[in-house]
């Protein structure tokens, strides 16, 4: 009598974290089998000092590695997923074992949100990630604009409205106005509530490199409204609005497109040339500022997110 078969991927021999020396094997696998593209990694890696301690693999019982995913920790206790594409069949279930372990791995060193991004033609991935535990909160489109001279206007406003910038002292302001801004946001809703709002800050500011002159407040005669954040690139190509928002009673008044034009100025002012962005897809008002103002979609990205289970992270 023939055997019934076995649902799901036969059983690695193990899942395990990686250590130095089969590191470039297992970033091969996460890079698509290219042992050039998983050295450069590397190189990139120790320049940077990323972190390359949560790179787990399924491994088959003669030792090959089958199925890698890098967490790559971030400030404010993030950390990006990347998973290796997927084998047609089983191989989803097994990239969706290893993702599990390295969301327990997360967890035990105090990431409280971990995140990963997906392009639309990547669905085995999509797949997999959904399968080992995060879940689809957005479709990003990414955008850029090339500032020019004529950006160097400052943007004008209402009477009683002003713009600052951050200051060191400003931290709790900070925190207070973008919790006030978060409010019935279009712009990812599924992530309000996961971190508390000092992670969200600290990720803020170390995204890039942070620019306080570049984080511009607008005030309500000496209330704060609203908030432009713009830090510069990593690799000081580009200027990154890393968040824009209006606290809900002021909002369809125009200050949102006043505020994106003072950081355009502001950035246009300096040797920077290029201001990039990510929206959600459907945050339909910000979208069309954004085009109107001369922003073009370059890419769009599926976004997933988990938060961690720690009770360390608990807000």
């Amino acid at each position: 009598m023939a055997s019934k078969p076995i649902d799901g991927p036969p059983a690695p021999v193990r899942i395990a974290r990686i250590g130095p020396t089969k590191r470039r094997e297992a970033l091969e696998c996460l890079l698509g089998s290219d042992r050039y593209r998983a050295e450069r990694f590397m190189r990139f890696a120790h320049k940077t000092e990323m972190n390359l301690d949560h790179l787990w693999s399924a491994l088959d019982e003669k030792g090959r590695i089958r199925s890698t995913v890098l967490a790559s920790p971030n400030p404010g206790r993030t950390a990006m997923v990347f998973v290796s594409p997927p084998e047609p069949g089983p191989g989803v279930q097994l990239a969706a074992q290893v993702i599990q372990h390295a969301l327990k791995g997360l967890g035990d060193a105090g990431i409280c949100l971990a995140q990963a991004l997906v392009t639309p033609e990547e669905v085995r991935e999509m797949k997999a990630l959904e399968a080992g535990g995060l879940h689809k909160i957005a479709i990003l489109t990414y955008m850029q604009f090339t500032t020019g001279r004529r950006d160097r206007k400052i943007a004008e406003l209402p009477d009683d409205f002003r713009f600052g910038h951050f200051h060191s002292t400003d931290r709790g302001m900070i925190e207070q106005l973008l919790a006030h801004t978060y409010i019935d946001t279009l712009d990812c809703p599924g992530l309000v509530g996961l971190r508390c709002m000092e992670d969200i800050v600290d990720g803020h500011m170390k995204s890039g490199t942070f620019k306080p002159e570049w984080w511009t407040i607008l005030y309500q005669g000496d209330h704060p409204v609203g908030a432009s954040l713009v830090n510069e690139s990593r690799d000081a190509s580009s200027a990154e609005l890393v968040y824009l928002g209006i606290i809900p009673e002021l909002r369809g008044r125009g200050l949102g497109r006043s505020l994106l034009t003072q950081s355009i100025a502001k950035v246009a002012e300096s040797t920077m040339k290029t201001v990039v962005l990510a929206v959600d897809e459907a945050n339909a008002p910000a979208l069309e500022m954004y085009r109107s103002s001369g922003f073009r979609r370059t890419i769009r990205r599926h976004a997933f997110v988990s938060k961690v289970e720690r009770t360390a992270c608990d807000n």
